[in-house]
This record gives C-alpha cells, sequence and structure tokens, in this order.
C-alpha cells in the first residue's frame, strides 16, 4: 500500500508541474530548501554533508519546488547507496554536493553533482536508472517505486536541461544535473505546456 502511495504522489507531483509559476533562483537557495528535510535522517545515520554552491553563481530560470524535488531525490538515493554499504558510521559515509558554472555553445548553464561512495551502479543496469519503474532497490522489501530518477529527468528536461551518471560499483555514485541559465521560457509564460518547445 505504501508502495502505491508513493507512485501516486510522484504522479501526482510530475502532473502539476505546469502550475506551478518559474522564476531566477539561487541554486544555493534550492539546494539548502532541499536539504531542510534532510538533515536531521542524515545525521540520524551517521552521514557527513558537504556542500559547495557559491553563493554567486549565477540565478537559474526554473520552478524552483520541482528542482528542490530533484536534489531530494538524489540525495535520498545516496543514502540508501551509502547505507546499504556500511553498517557503521564511516569516514567514507558522506554525501558531497558541488555547484559550478559553465558554458556550453556559447550558453550559460549551472551543473550540480550529487555524489556519495556508496555500493555503486552496475554497468548493466546504469543505462536503465532513468526508466520508469526501474529500481536497484529491493522491491520485496517495499523500497522504491522506480520512479524518482524518471520523474527528475523528466523534470529538468522540461527545463531544459540535461542530467547524467557516472558510477563504479563499490566506489562512487555522481548525479549530475546541468540547467542552462536562461531556459527560453521567458516571463510570464506560467502556463508554458510540458513536452513543448
Amino acid at each position: 500500500t505504501e508502495r502505491v502511495a508513493g507512485i501516486v504522489r510522484s504522479l501526482l507531483a510530475f502532473a502539476r508541474q505546469e502550475k506551478e509559476q518559474h522564476a531566477p533562483e539561487r541554486l544555493c537557495d534550492i539546494v539548502d530548501a532541499s536539504l531542510t528535510l534532510m538533515r536531521a535522517v542524515l545525521r540520524r545515520d551517521h552521514i557527513a554533508l558537504e556542500v559547495d554552491v557559491p553563493v554567486d553563481l549565477p540565478k537559474v530560470e526554473c520552478r524552483g519546488q520541482q528542482i528542490q524535488q530533484v536534489f531530494m531525490n538524489l540525495v535520498g538515493n545516496a543514502r540508501d547507496a551509502l547505507n546499504a554499504r556500511y553498517a557503521e558510521p564511516s569516514e567514507h559515509k558522506r554525501i558531497c554536493i558541488v555547484a559550478r558554472g559553465f558554458e556550453r555553445e556559447g550558453e550559460r548553464w549551472v551543473r550540480t553533482t550529487v555524489e556519495d561512495f556508496g555500493v555503486g551502479i552496475p554497468k548493466e543496469v546504469i543505462d536503465r536508472v532513468f526508466d520508469p519503474f526501474f529500481t536497484t532497490k529491493g522491491r520485496e522489501q517495499g523500497n522504491g517505486t522506480g520512479l524518482g530518477l524518471s520523474v527528475s529527468h523528466g523534470i529538468v528536461r522540461e527545463h531544459r536541461g540535461a542530467m547524467r551518471v557516472e558510477s563504479v560499483v563499490g566506489e562512487f555514485t555522481r548525479f549530475h544535473v546541468e540547467l542552462r541559465v536562461e531556459n527560453g521560457w521567458g516571463f510570464g509564460l506560467e502556463d508554458y505546456p510540458l513536452g513543448a518547445g
């Protein structure tokens, strides 16, 4: 029942995307808001958090609550990966979040990387992590709906951004969220339809 409820919540969140207004947002504020709900859980699991998101990065045109949802999902997955590898406290039990600006084909972007040092993702499944309902978590225990990354990937794509993953089993996993500073939506277009453009 809890798994079905989680799936419904994810689908409803995705369906509500076009109703949220967008505006220039600071990535440091978005990341901080995302972590507000996560810090206590991470402390309880003895997971250290290293955040390097400069306040002077250019603001990004986005729907802030949706991008918060993306980062909460990535941090939650990183937590699960670390807990799966380390049953006890460890100096390697940490999550790193780093954001930097860069240029691509004359456009300004900001890349935010969420990195953990947990179990990693096997090569044979890494290309499927963004597929709906695919999960590497044990479903027999009710863990994971397989929708978190799929919804997050969809949110980033609707922002005309990109989401990539790299991982080595037993060493690390890095998710890169790349967002345009100016995504071309234009302001006053709050009802910009999903999938357009």
